[in-house]
């Protein structure tokens, strides 16, 4: 059983407009990284969009890649075998990033202004991204788009290893070999069944929706999905401890003068779970005191000493940190509110 790597949602036929804004809303997944998880998100966030009146001169394009090393195909495999660790993963995500923009300008003959969502370790990345975009619009190094703001969803970017879960995957991560050993006991254990029996033990087993169910069973039969689930956990655990960003990451701040000239501050908004078993509440309370505006996103006559912080908002019903598994209109209603007052307040400014 194999899945698409990409998925790509852009503006409707007979909607799109030539005199539009085109904008780029690239999302990058969480562990396991595999994109079809997020169809149905994807979708109704699309649905959403076109539907909104505020946003009609506005052209969209919803991306988003599966990580490296989960490619449910020996054909789109990357050619090589190795593993893939958390820092070639935000080179990876980094380098689809601009190759989406470069792809889009070519398409409508301008540029987009970019939106980043991150779901998990996919925040982390994003936030790291946005580091590297700095960096490249300081040394000149690409041609500029404007990155107006980013939504990080159930975000894992602060002592995951101190969370409910992973106290216990640190603890087994540690074992020498364990991406190896995992990953042999799951092929061993279900070798026998057929795949499309597997898939509906997946149904009715973990109670999956369908997309669910068949990401599941191609991630299990992929040639490294497992493998690179575990290893890409284990530098997860390792790698993400301390808040590493400065001001100029966390309102996402860009340098004024560049080629589309980006606006003094973007916008982030962050979205916890109330209980979510990958992220401590000690941790997650306390970043959003250092960290969280005290006032709304649509910030615009906010005052200096709040305009670059971020807006974080704690989810106040009972949204897994799987939200893409069962929860995707939830979640895509809240997003589209947020991707339209992003807008808003640049637009503003």
């Amino acid at each position: 059983m194999e899945t698409r790597t990409a998925l790509h949602y852009g503006p409707s036929a007979g909607r799109s407009n030539s005199n539009a804004q085109e904008y780029l809303i690239f999302h990058i997944p969480g562990n396991p990284g595999l994109i079809p998880f997020y169809d149905p998100f994807f979708s109704t966030l699309h649905t959403l969009l076109e539907a909104t009146s505020a946003l009609q001169a506005c052209n969209f394009h919803i991306c988003g890649h599966s990580l490296a090393g989960f490619e449910t195909s020996i054909q789109d495999a990357t050619g090589s075998a190795e593993l893939v660790g958390l820092e070639q993963q935000i080179d990876y995500m980094d380098e689809l990033l601009y190759a989406r923009v470069d792809e889009i300008r070519h398409e409508t003959g301008s540029t987009p202004k970019v939106i980043l969502m991150g779901h998990s370790v996919g925040a982390y990345i994003l936030l790291e991204v946005i580091r590297r975009h700095r960096k490249q619009i300081e040394s000149k190094r690409y041609q500029d788009f404007d990155l107006i703001g980013g939504v990080l969803l159930f975000p894992t970017i602060t002592h995951i290893a101190r969370s409910p879960s992973g106290i216990v995957a640190s603890a087994l991560l540690r074992i020498p070999g364990s991406a190896h050993i995992g990953s042999a006991i799951v092929k061993t254990l279900l070798y026998l069944i057929p795949t499309n029996i597997l898939y509906h033990l997946v149904r009715l087993i973990m109670r999956f929706p369908e997309h669910a169910a068949r990401t599941t069973t191609a991630l299990i039969r992929s040639p490294m999905g497992i493998k690179e689930v575990l290893y890409l956990a284990k530098d997860e655990m390792d790698m993400i401890t301390n808040d590493k960003w400065g001001e100029e990451i966390w309102g996402a701040a860009t340098e004024p003068g560049t080629t589309q000239g980006d606006t003094i501050n973007s916008n982030l908004v962050f979205f916890w779970g109330s209980h979510d078993a990958w992220v401590a509440r000690k941790t997650r309370d306390e970043l959003i005191r250092a960290r969280g505006a005290r006032i709304p996103l649509k910030r615009v006559e906010s005052t200096p000493e709040e305009a670059w912080k971020p807006t974080m908002f704690i989810d106040d019903g009972k949204i897994p940190h799987g939200f893409c598994l069962k929860h995707s209109e939830t979640v895509a209603e809240k997003v589209s509110d947020w991707v339209e007052d992003i807008i808003y307040n640049h637009n503003e400014i």
